[in-house]
């Protein structure tokens, strides 16, 4: 009687999916699968070892090659170094790390660290940075999160950018409303900030390479660390910020660097998964091919949720620090997943022309589940029917799972900086003052 009730719930789920394609005739299932934690048994239709385009779950495979290479708790450092020129008057060289959210609230950050370390620095004659840093001013605003991004030709060209993205952003006047948030939170990580927003003057600002760069023995260095990785990654995952996942893809090297991970941690090839970016973005604009998505299957999505899971628990972490919670986390694109997968699906949502996807685990009255479901859609237009169809396949697993168990989880909100990145001073003719 159980299998049969079961069996009908799941035609019933099939028979809304299709009633959803059928009227819109454009909105169908690609692949969907499921695992029960611990069964090692991974079901689902017969096109789980298909590949379709995966949209932004591309950012899960994308979150564990940079936790299991770097380590969850990896922190990007940026050197500042600061060297006086005159009264009151100072160059400044920026030592990199390619710390992916390096934009606004981590410049404002920076400054406002620097005046509370008392050097009198009125103006910075010239600003100069390297190699490594880099720097995208809206970082964590909509241009940069949903956009697509640059991939530079070579050194000249993103010297370039990030010359642009410091006179347009950093040397400008701070905003009133801009600091009044950046102490609001930087307050919550328990940093405090002075009352009053930096107002450091700036002359000229050019690229000078590290191995260029010297100092000299009125040169003082203070080093920002950013938040630990499984934040920045659950900053980037709650967001689906494509800039953050395309960095950090490059950063570990690329799609050569990804195949080889692919083989020799995962044991998979491009027959299971297929990247050319860390976002699952359409590429066209760098491949000059028509869609060319991040392309995987729905069994290897699964084994990815796994691996991810396993590897955070060497780390005393679980996948909520690292992914959204349905009806917890505010800030995270499963805000309208709500209803009984609200407080009870940790999950991360794709969405490109061909595609919208959803993949995590939910808690269930059976325990937890693993699942992936791919949709197939001809255009945007049909984004909201492709969404409803993957809420109704999510409230099927539910039913026929014993309905939900909620999930012990507070919301989070995932900073660029953390109590830990307050400047420190690493070297001086002033570091016992420090």
């Amino acid at each position: 009687m159980v299998s049969f009730l079961r069996f009908q719930l799941a035609l019933t789920a099939l028979i809304v999916g299709f009633t959803t394609s059928s009227a819109y005739a454009k909105v169908y299932l690609n692949s969907q699968c499921t695992m029960k934690a611990n069964s090692g048994k991974i079901e689902g239709n017969g096109s789980k070892d298909e590949k379709f385009p995966l949209a932004s779950i591309s950012k899960l495979v994308t979150s564990l090659w940079a936790i299991e290479t770097l380590g969850a708790n990896y922190r990007f450092e940026t050197k500042i170094h600061v060297t006086k020129v005159g009264p009151k008057a100072y160059d400044m060289h920026f030592e990199g790390s390619r710390d992916p959210l390096m934009g606004r609230n981590v410049g404002y950050f920076i400054l406002a660290q620097l005046t509370m370390k008392q050097l009198g620095i009125e103006r910075v004659e010239n600003l100069t940075f390297d190699e490594n840093f880099q720097m995208e001013w809206n970082v964590e605003e909509p241009v940069a999160v949903a956009g697509d991004t640059k991939l530079f030709a070579d050194i000249t060209e993103q010297a370039a950018h990030v010359e642009h993205e410091l006179e347009n952003g950093f040397i400008t006047p701070i905003a009133d409303n801009s600091y009044t948030y950046l102490r609001k939170i930087s307050k919550s990580v328990g940093v405090k900030l002075p009352e009053d927003k930096p107002s450091i003057k700036f002359g000229n600002v050019s690229f000078l390479a590290k191995a260029d760069f010297k100092k000299t023995n009125e040169t003082q260095t203070f080093v920002y660390k950013s938040a630990p990785l499984y934040k920045i990654v659950k900053n980037m995952n709650n967001k689906s910020n494509n800039y953050v996942a395309d960095h950090l893809y490059w950063n570990l090297g690329g799609t050569t660097a990804f195949n080889s991970y692919l083989a020799a941690n995962l044991k998979m090839d491009n027959r299971d998964l297929e990247f050319n970016l860390g976002s699952g973005n359409n590429a066209d604009y760098i491949s000059k091919k028509k869609y060319d998505y991040n392309e995987g299957t729905c069994t290897a999505m699964i084994k990815v949720l796994i691996r991810l899971n396993e590897v955070l628990a060497t780390q005393k972490l679980v996948l909520t620090d690292v992914m959204a919670v349905a009806g917890k986390d505010s800030e995270s694109t499963l805000v309208r997943y709500d209803g009984v997968m609200g407080d009870a699906m940790t999950a991360k949502t794709g969405t490109v022309d061909k595609a919208k996807t959803l993949a995590g685990t939910i808690s269930t009255g059976n325990g937890t589940i693993y699942f992936v479901i791919l949709m197939h859609k001809d255009s945007s237009g049909e984004n909201g029917s492709a969404a409803n169809a993957i809420k109704n396949r999510i409230r099927a697993l539910f039913t026929i799972n014993n309905g939900s168990k909620k999930i012990n989880y507070s919301e989070t909100t995932p900073l660029p900086f953390d109590s830990q990145s307050a400047l420190v001073l690493e070297y001086g003719p002033h570091l016992g003052m420090f």
